[in-house]
């Protein structure tokens, strides 16, 4: 388990304070983990999809209000691709506090 130090030194460098410390620690727990110790997050992932999308599309509409759908569809794509979100993730150094499984680990 990462300690809470680490935890709150993470959330500073998001710039932000979780009212609830148990939504982080789900967010940074692999299921490989999630299935050896507690419910898995699966259903948050798919709901924190949703919500980068959302949030990706609005940022993209605003900064280009007179782009066509067939402009910022590539765009749009780009940013949430896998390859993307692992840059941000490997820039906020999220390994730090990544909770893996043994499974995940060794792989």
């Amino acid at each position: 388990m990462k300690t809470s130090a680490e935890l709150d030194a993470f959330a500073a460098r998001l710039g932000h304070a979780f009212s609830e410390p148990e939504y982080l620690i789900r967010a940074v727990t692999h299921p490989s983990i999630a299935s050896e110790t507690r419910p898995d997050n699966q259903r948050q992932e798919f709901l924190g999809d949703r919500v980068l999308g959302l949030v990706i599309a609005e940022a993209l509409l605003k900064a280009d209000e007179g782009a066509a759908e067939g402009q910022l569809a590539p765009r749009f794509n780009a940013l949430v691709r896998k390859e993307t979100c692992a840059a941000v993730a490997r820039d906020i150094d999220i390994g730090v506090v990544l909770r893996l499984g043994r499974s995940e680990m060794m792989s």
